[in-house]
């Protein structure tokens, strides 16, 4: 799971605070800062605004900045009102999200067993729980065999590397795959694409 920096709240020409009433005025703004893909599975397009904490929880959080990011309709109608706070998960604009999780070329994604702390794996796990990306998949949650189709676009990407160009190229059709952890995993010995990525990614961090 991709880590994210949503930056400050976006300001006007004058210096003060957009307002995101209704909600869904941060959309665009996030898709600047942070990628039109999901923060939570990867995956690029039919988003919405998500709210970390439910705006059924904490109404006062419904338009306040720091507590948007990208959902998509899967992970949104998964997740739901289940949390009530940030406590007890690992969040993707807070915490090293893209460690804690494991990619294969089944599309399967799983916590990260290495995680050296208990509480760290725990989090993760509530996490990975909360938006049930351990789901296998039907006709109406895509989010299974798009990770696949994406693992298979880039495995299919390195065997065509050949110069700079084709580096190039393959970062595009990253960028237009989505999943950026399942790129990242097949370029796992590769420092350049590896950064490549990174930087392409809007809003991407690593630790």
């Amino acid at each position: 799971m991709r880590s994210v920096q949503r930056g400050p709240w976006p300001t006007g020409n004058d210096g003060s605070r957009i307002s995101f009433r209704p909600y869904q005025k941060a959309k665009d703004p996030l898709i600047q800062r942070i990628g039109e893909y999901c923060s939570y599975c990867e995956r690029p397009g039919d988003l919405d605004v998500e709210h970390v904490i439910p705006k059924s929880v904490a109404t006062d959080l419904e338009t306040e900045w720091s507590n948007l990011l990208l959902g998509c309709r899967n992970c949104n109608s998964r997740k739901s009102n289940k949390n009530h706070s940030r406590d007890g998960y690992l969040w993707p604009d807070r915490d090293d999200t893209f460690n804690a999780f494991v990619y294969n070329e089944s599309g399967r994604v799983s916590v990260n067993e290495g995680l050296a702390e208990d509480e760290h794996r725990s989090k993760a796990l509530a996490l990975f729980n909360l938006v049930e990306r351990g789901a296998q998949g039907s006709p109406t949650d895509k989010r299974h065999r798009k990770r696949r189709e994406a693992w298979n676009q880039a495995v299919c990407a390195r065997c065509r590397i050949r110069d700079a160009e084709s580096r190039d190229l393959a970062v595009l059709v990253a960028l237009g795959t989505g999943f950026f952890s399942v790129w990242m995993t097949v370029f796992h010995d590769d420092g350049d694409m590896r950064q490549r990525l990174t930087a392409a990614f809007p809003g991407t961090w690593l630790e």
